[in-house]
């Protein structure tokens, strides 16, 4: 296995830029800079904006565009709709106008499929999004996800796993003695807040 210099990039952290350019040419790589995404998730020395976190709608609408739905039922377009990216769910709380671009870009495709003419949505979207069993169709409702997939780190956290992440976390934010709820989120990372 090599590493491919072309696609590598260097970012260089409280140096001034010819430093880092300095390292760049060293490892013979780009400069990088931050905001910059590593494996689907968006990094930043700072706060995330919601521009930074409009990676799932932008997948959603990529994933369903390709798909012929004019040969689709309901059923199929009901099971893609219900394909979203959560990765990134699990690491930030998603801003509210994200969640609102993807239930739009999923309630299009339900009912107009990808063809841009307009079509009467029959039922609301909050409709659509209650389980089988109180009338909906079981669609995933991505404010609900958003915040299971958060909540399962604080279970991670109590119930003391044992993993890397957990340990280094439990380090940072909960030297303290207490739990998770006594933790404070003064200084701490966005990922930490969106818990």
């Amino acid at each position: 296995m090599k590493i491919n210099y072309q696609k590598s990039e260097v970012i260089v952290l409280g140096e001034n830029p010819e430093e880092t350019k300095r390292v760049a040419d060293l490892f013979n790589c780009k400069c990088g800079k931050f905001p910059m995404t590593y494996l689907g998730i968006p990094i930043s020395e700072g706060r995330l904006t919601a521009a930074d976190l409009a990676i799932p709608p932008d997948k959603i609408e990529k994933r369903l565009s390709t798909w012929k739905c004019g040969l689709l039922s309901y059923g199929g377009k009901a099971i893609l709709v219900n394909s979203s990216p959560m990765y990134m769910m699990g690491f930030y709380m998603l801003p509210e106008q994200t969640h609102q671009r993807m239930d739009s870009i999923r309630s299009r495709f339900f009912w107009e499929g990808i063809e841009r003419k307009r079509k009467y949505h029959m039922v609301k979207w909050e409709a659509l999004c209650r389980p089988k069993d109180f009338g909906g169709l079981g669609f995933l409702d991505t404010r609900v996800m958003n915040k299971v997939l958060l909540c399962k780190w604080i279970f991670k956290l109590e119930s003391g796993q044992k993993d890397p992440c957990c340990d280094l976390l439990r380090r940072k934010y909960m030297m303290n003695g207490g739990g998770f709820f006594q933790s404070s989120t003064e200084g701490c990372s966005q990922f930490w807040r969106g818990l």
